[in-house]
């Protein structure tokens, strides 16, 4: 029994370096997916598909909030600033890095990502502070 106990360890601590390395590469490529979004919001839709090798777009900056994005939903939908969003469809073939287990209010609740990490409410938000509608008191 403790060759069979031991194998049952070492998996469990290969399992947790696996799910700690699946992390880490859903981190980068949602960072990879959200700096391609960002460029195709700033280019337009009339020079998405010119590339341009040579010129690298500028990451959109999103002001610091003094408070979570979870927080702030709830006031921004009693506000009429925001309306939450459809969910996107969930691919027939989900991938390695598809986080089941994380869903976003602003999306109703769709999976995938979470409300902190929701691009679109970002930029929602950003616009929301440009316009000066949305003011945080220091």
């Amino acid at each position: 029994m403790d060759k069979i106990e031991q194998a049952v360890h070492e998996l469990r601590e290969e399992m947790i370096t696996l799910r700690s390395e699946i992390e880490k590469l859903s981190t980068l490529v949602a960072s990879l997916v959200a700096s391609q979004n960002q460029t195709q919001f700033q280019q337009g839709p009339e020079r998405q598909h010119q590339q341009q090798p040579q010129r690298q777009a500028p990451r959109m900056q999103f002001d610091r909030i003094p408070m979570t994005y979870t927080e702030l939903l709830p006031i921004l939908l009693k506000e009429n600033h925001v309306q939450t969003r459809a969910p996107p469809r969930v691919p027939n073939e989900l991938s390695v890095w598809y986080q089941s287990d994380l869903s976003c209010a602003f999306h109703q609740g769709a999976p995938d990502h979470d409300i902190e990490h929701c691009f679109s409410l970002k930029i929602e938000v950003q616009k929301l502070i440009e316009g000066n509608i949305l003011l945080f008191e220091d």
